[in-house]
């Protein structure tokens, strides 16, 4: 056997060796993701029951008890965990599609929870049904869109369905608005809005919500406004603390160390901005 043989010889060895190995190494990652996605599905389904059996306590819960933020954080926990399993397993997959179905009924069983306390507790509980197809063009567009007005928005709760999951549910949805297969489709305060809607058209639908946000930004503002005093040089953010607005004359509280101040700062519409430090009177102090 010339050498020319021996070296081809010991390629072939050796590419044959380096094939187990990765064949090998892929072969048990493949079986430790499915393993993970395996365990996942365990997961899921027990907070479905939990969260089911949680749905029927709050129904008969003292309105004392209810905050609207209830259940929130356990249907934004689903969601990624049935994202994480959409990527690794396939959207078209039995088993994410059967998952998808689960999740899907918690959302309407949240969504009519949340009708009934908002009747039974008067709770504000604002909502958006989100409706979409995989052959709509614009519906990632509109996904993207609300993900930024959910993060804008926390205590908006929006609620997505896939209208080719083929579920009795979603039908149900479908058939009751008459969505007539166009999409992106958004429900909200009982209207129906089909196709593309941009950040600032969703924000119009919610009025009131965005009259809270922007308070909130002018607090944070006169917060900031204070800091820069001379008279308050010493304190921190965490010294001040919002009280309550009058028309432009919004009043925090201010504590020195010593002793705790009442502070009032004139907001000015126009300028969209605070312009002076009003001192209080007698009737106004602590």
């Amino acid at each position: 056997m010339n050498n020319e043989t021996k070296k081809y010889i010991t390629v072939f060895f050796i590419t044959l060796g380096i094939f187990i190995v990765v064949f090998g190494l892929v072969n048990y990652l493949n079986k430790e993701k499915l393993a993970d996605i395996d365990n996942l599905q365990r997961k899921i389904t027990a907070d479905l029951i939990a969260t089911e059996t949680q749905f029927d306590l709050l129904k008969s819960a003292p309105c004392s008890a209810v905050g609207n933020t209830i259940l929130s954080v356990e249907l934004g926990e689903l969601g990624r965990k049935l994202d994480f399993a959409e990527t690794n397993q396939g959207v078209d997959n039995p088993e994410v599609l059967q998952l998808k179905k689960y999740y899907s009924l918690l959302q309407v069983k949240d969504y009519l929870l949340m009708q009934e306390l908002s009747n039974k507790c008067d709770i504000t509980a604002d909502s958006l049904l989100y409706f979409y197809s995989d052959d709509c063009k614009e519906c990632d567009k509109q996904g993207y869109v609300l993900t930024e007005f959910k993060k804008r928005y926390p205590e908006l709760r929006i609620y997505s369905f896939d209208s080719d999951l083929d579920f009795s549910v979603i039908n149900t949805f479908i058939g009751l608005y008459d969505l007539e297969d166009v999409y992106p489709t958004v429900i909200a305060h009982d209207k129906t809005y089909q196709g593309f809607i941009g950040l600032s058209e969703l924000e119009e639908l919610f009025p009131d919500l965005r009259e809270e946000r922007e308070q909130e930004i002018i607090v944070q503002q006169g917060i900031s406004f204070i800091l820069n005093n001379e008279e308050f040089e010493d304190i921190t953010e965490e010294d001040i603390e919002f009280v309550n607005r009058t028309d432009d004359v919004y009043t925090y509280t201010v504590d020195q160390g010593d002793e705790e101040v009442l502070v009032m700062i004139v907001y000015n519409v126009l300028a969209q901005k605070f312009s002076e430090i009003k001192k209080p009177t007698a009737k106004n102090s602590l």
